[in-house]
């Protein structure tokens, strides 16, 4: 339990990077740009790890 606690605040401090990032480029190339999506799929996955986190607990 205090793993998945430490692994979920980790995955919250990475997802809400990458969403700066993310916004970031799409200002910068267009939030349709190859380097904005594969950021934005990044994301997708870390959030799709944190929903396990969550149903496990």
């Amino acid at each position: 339990m205090r793993y998945n606690s430490a692994l979920r605040k980790a995955l919250i401090v990475d997802i809400e990077a990458g969403r700066e990032l993310m916004v970031q480029i799409g200002l910068e190339e267009g939030f349709t740009s190859k380097n904005t999506l594969v950021i934005s799929h990044f994301i997708d996955q870390l959030l799709n790890q944190l929903a396990k986190i969550n149903k496990t607990d």
